[in-house]
């Protein structure tokens, strides 16, 4: 009787328990999608900076209770808020993050979101072959689910990689995948939401439709997307559908109708649409009314961001690497024929020797295998480098190229009427770009010299005022420092007296100026507000000159690191990390120095020394 009283206690204890534990893993359920829901409702609200904050929060708890599916989401969306607020790199490094997480858990869910942050970031800096590459890998992990719609929009995105790279046979290529994905998926089902994603890829296919001057079959995809996006009647399917329509009729050669679709998107919407506004500026132009594009053209050009990350090695490191990588394969296979001539002649040794100089043979066939593999490695990486490089190349000559072309066509039109203060300043706009252009082609004439041993000869007998004269004319400085430019909120102090100006220097002129024009126009570009001073002294046979400013300064820990190649601590700055590696160069060439002063805090002191006889 008293075992049959301890069987009956003991199942319902286990009942109990049982139960406890379902209702226990059914609350943590619903606590993980009220948690869930609060992050979709900052999402929702465009509450960007505190669902950065509260992400960290949740994602605690999520992890804690085994909730990665969320967990992930959740991170997914702290990066995407990251992006929003203009931290790409930031966001960019979160979501690498985020995939190295992902990839020990090994949960697929959490490397697919990852790969397709990591997509949209590269789209958002116009790095467009990462972008398609990192959104490819998400479909391919995503494309046994069923969740149709975040596919289509991978589809979306990747199409517009390459209608931004100009690859419309991609483009088209990509929307015909596309289109055969939601036949399959979804056949012909005339819900919303798919409406929504048949609209999205016929724009898609008219975009590249009218790229490669299809333009009867970009008028059918429109027709279609037209049918859609009416039915869906929201603003953003409108806009979009209106957008393209204006991109149509200015690929037709009818400019009054591309105004007046511009005209539809700026009533939809008040959002500002760059893209938009460069169709209604082209427009404007071929319509005569060259005043409304060069305000267009003005604005566009004072609000342009390069936001490409220069993380380029130099590209000789490539050359060195493969030289290296051929150096140790023939290392390797001098080592192959000694020690296979040598264990012949020692047969007759004693069996022990031979086995143990096998042994030592073998490690030492390791290490240089091992070194092989590491140079292969780097090669590739310099490779991969070497392209990043001559792609942010082609972009830094391609935005003044687009600027200076933008203006010319304004100040060549000839029902152009402009006053001539605005004449003046669009004038002043091409010379400054055309500058920019022609000082970054030298640049890169000189990169080649970087790492030269060979002195520059020294056979300009000047006066500091010379050189200082032309440093100031080189960097164009004056046009946008006090106190020549009234309006800038930058001064320029020149503080160099009488006696010093006349000092006789014996040196090479036009490097040593544009070497201190080099460094006036990097404190030009990180200074914003206060004052740049240019100083000049004479010390025991050299002359000092010294440029401070009041911009954001150098970290002392990176006063060496900032004159290697291709280096910049500002990754989304203007320019191509090759300035103060020229510089030094050139520097150390003529008998002199150049270095950063740690000890100065009030933004950043760099110092040039110059041999004075």
């Amino acid at each position: 009787m008293t075992k049959r009283l301890l069987i009956v206690i003991a199942l319902l204890t286990w009942g109990f328990a049982l139960y406890a534990v379902r209702g226990g893993a059914t609350d943590v359920k619903q606590e993980s999608e009220a948690r869930w829901q609060k992050i979709v409702a900052l999402k929702n609200s465009s509450q960007t900076q505190q669902l950065a904050q509260e992400a960290n929060a949740q994602m605690e708890w999520f992890g804690s209770h085994d909730e990665w599916d969320n967990y992930y989401r959740t991170w997914q969306l702290k990066a995407n808020a990251l992006s929003a607020q203009g931290k790409l790199q930031t966001a960019l490094q979160e979501t690498q993050r985020m995939l190295s997480d992902a990839q020990e858990r090994d949960n697929k869910l959490g490397r697919a979101m990852a790969y397709k942050q990591i997509g949209v970031i590269y789209l958002n800096m116009k790095q467009t072959e990462p972008a398609v590459e990192a959104l490819k890998h998400y479909a391919e992990l995503m494309k046994d689910e069923d969740d149709f719609n975040s596919i289509s929009n991978i589809y979306y995105r990747i199409a517009k990689a390459y209608d931004y790279n100009k690859q419309y046979k991609q483009e088209l290529q990509e929307t015909n995948e596309w289109m055969h994905f939601l036949l399959t998926k979804v056949g012909k089902v005339k819900k919303p939401h798919v409406r929504e994603c048949y609209n999205a890829c016929y724009l898609a296919r008219a975009a590249a439709f009218i790229g490669l001057n299809r333009l009867h079959d970009a008028q059918m995809a429109l027709d279609t997307a037209h049918h859609h996006a009416h039915l869906i009647n929201t603003s953003l399917s409108l806009h979009h559908y209106y957008k393209m329509q204006a991109r149509y009729y200015m690929a037709a050669g009818d400019a009054a109708n591309a105004l007046l679709y511009t005209d539809s998107v700026k009533f939809i919407t008040n959002e500002k649409d760059d893209h938009n506004d460069e169709i209604r500026a082209q427009a404007l132009m071929q319509l005569g009314r060259g005043n409304d594009a060069a305000q267009i053209y003005q604005r566009l050009y004072q609000e342009k961001d390069s936001v490409f990350s220069h993380e380029a090695r130099q590209h000789l490191d490539e050359l060195n690497t493969i030289f290296q990588v051929d150096e140790l394969k023939e290392e390797q296979q001098h080592a192959k024929f000694f020690y296979t001539v040598l264990a012949s002649a020692t047969v007759v040794v004693a069996l022990l020797i031979l086995m143990l100089f096998g042994w030592r043979t073998a490690i030492k066939l390791k290490r240089i295998n091992d070194k092989l593999r590491i140079a292969n490695e780097k090669a590739e990486v310099s490779s991969k480098m070497k392209s990043e490089f001559i792609r942010n190349i082609s972009h830094e000559i391609r935005t003044p190229l687009n600027i200076v072309s933008g203006f010319t066509q304004v100040l060549t039109s000839p029902e152009m009427d402009l006053p001539k203060t605005e004449k003046k300043d669009i004038q002043e706009r091409v010379t400054e770009n055309t500058d920019r252009i022609t000082k970054l082609i030298d640049r890169m004439l000189m990169i080649s010299n970087i790492h030269s041993d060979a002195k520059i000869e020294r056979e300009d007998h000047t006066d500091i005022q010379t050189i200082v004269a032309q440093a100031i004319s080189y960097s164009g400085i004056e046009q946008r420092t006090r106190p020549t430019n009234k309006e800038a909120a930058v001064t320029l102090k020149v503080q160099i007296d009488a006696a010093t100006n006349a000092l006789s220097v014996l040196t090479h002129k036009l490097h040593a100026s544009r070497l201190l024009a080099q460094l006036l126009e990097n404190a030009a570009k990180f200074t914003h507000e206060g004052t740049i001073s240019l100083q000049a002294e004479a010390i025991d046979g050299l002359v000092r000159f010294i440029v401070e400013d009041t911009g954001i300064g150098i970290p002392a820990d990176e006063s060496e690191h900032i004159f290697d190649e291709f280096v910049q601590l500002n990754e989304f700055a203007d320019g191509t990390g090759i300035g103060l590696t020229v510089a030094r160069s050139v520097a150390l060439r003529l008998g002199g120095d150049l270095r950063v002063d740690t000890d100065y805090k009030q933004g950043a002191r760099f110092i040039f020394e110059l041999l004075r006889y």
